[in-house]
């Protein structure tokens, strides 16, 4: 018969070992039940004080994952009296030594903690490393308080990690710290990749290990990130700098990428429209407000399902995609390069052969009136010139 102490300890280190290395499943920890949850009331609220909220997060994680081996000799003792756990006197001598490293943990913890309180957090890893980028630390912080407030970032999470990439930081939170690098310093690499399969009938998922690297080893340190290759395309569209990729990796993309490449080549394809003179300005694309609209629908198929719309060009070539892809069958992809789609503004049906690449005549136009100024004003000062130049030869002669 196993021993209630074997079932006890069993129980407890593998409860132990998934709350420090961060292996908690996704239930335990959205129900707020692991230890550093439990007293989140303490941290505030990241979203005002990111950079607070985790210093605090993370010394109180520290405080209580090193207080587990007396929580762990506490119960024993309770679990199994008669090993006399609490008698001085008649415990033996492995056991006193158990009692000695739980102490000696548990101290190390609460010093820790004691120093980094008592000098308002100037000793903590993550103020200690802003610290270091050559401003004051609480201008650093603020700095990324204020990005992360930004809705437009870049939010992944894996497991007990989760990476944020704001417009210039690159940061990574995990159990006992926050992996930390400004965007202009960082370099990253694509080094290797995981398949783990899902399902019995093959679907798998691609998981990428990302290094990160400073060309400021003073400031910063090098760390990993883990991502799945699904959100690889929108890491990429966050970053300054491109990322590497080992010639091993095969990133595997989302079904949406893929489409997005094919509807791009069809499109080029598909020949261009040419705006006529006098167009007004275009003005960013409409769906994301970032790129500037590349996507004219003019019939130029035999469908009579299609119509001819008469909208200017407002869409970008990513957004356009996404609004087409949406609006096709989810379970039958072979079909979606056949299909149609409604208009974005005036729901005219059109399909892939009705996208054609816009080209602004005004931009052209715009370019032939900067080259005719360019001319006028040389030939003004070779006009000037011609009578000087000709006094000089009557002269000479």
């Amino acid at each position: 018969m196993v021993g209630v102490w074997v079932l006890y300890s069993s129980v407890f280190g593998l409860y132990s070992l998934m709350e420090v290395l961060g292996l908690m499943p996704q239930e335990v920890r959205s129900a707020g039940i692991t230890l550093p949850a439990i007293f989140s009331p303490l941290y505030g609220d990241q979203n005002i004080d990111f950079v607070g909220y985790h210093v605090k997060r993370t010394t109180v994680t520290v405080l209580l994952h090193l207080l587990l081996p007396v929580v762990y000799c506490l119960g024993l003792g309770i679990v199994e009296p008669e090993w006399n756990m609490f008698n001085p006197w008649t415990i033996s001598m492995p056991l006193a030594l158990l009692w000695c490293a739980s102490f000696g943990a548990a101290l190390v913890g609460i010093t820790t903690a004691t120093r980094w309180y008592a000098d308002s957090w100037k000793s903590h890893p993550l103020m200690k490393t802003l610290a270091r980028t050559g401003q004051p630390p609480r201008i650093a912080a603020s700095s990324v308080n204020l990005e992360f407030r930004d809705i437009d970032k870049f939010v992944a999470s894996l497991g007990g990690s989760v990476v944020i990439v704001t417009d210039s930081w690159i940061l990574q939170t995990n159990v006992h710290g926050v992996d930390i690098v400004h965007q202009r310093d960082a370099v990253l690499h694509v080094s290797s990749s995981e398949e783990h399969s899902l399902t019995t009938e093959g679907t798998s998922a691609q998981y990428l290990n990302i290094s990160v690297q400073s060309i400021n080893t003073e400031i910063y340190k090098s760390f990993s990130i883990r991502l799945n290759s699904l959100q690889y395309t929108q890491l990429t569209e966050r970053l300054m700098s491109p990322i590497r990729v080992a010639r091993s990796v095969l990133i595997h993309q989302s079904i949406a990428d893929r489409f997005s490449v094919a509807f791009r080549d069809q499109v080029a394809r598909n020949g261009a429209y040419t705006q006529p003179p006098g167009s007004p300005a275009m003005e960013p694309c409409v769906g994301c407000l970032q790129a500037r609209p590349e996507v004219k629908l003019s019939k130029q198929c035999e469908n009579d399902q299609c119509r001819q719309c008469f909208c200017r060009p407002m869409w970008c070539m990513s957004c356009m995609s996404k609004w087409y892809s949406a609006r096709q069958d989810q379970y039958h992809l072979e079909t979606w390069m056949s299909g149609t789609a409604p208009c974005p503004m005036c729901r005219a049906t059109f399909c892939m052969l009705d996208d054609s690449l816009s080209v602004r005549l005004a931009a052209k136009q715009h370019l032939t009136k900067n080259n005719l100024s360019l001319s006028l004003f040389y030939y003004s000062r070779l006009s000037s010139f011609l009578p000087i130049l000709k006094n000089v030869l009557i002269a000479k002669i």
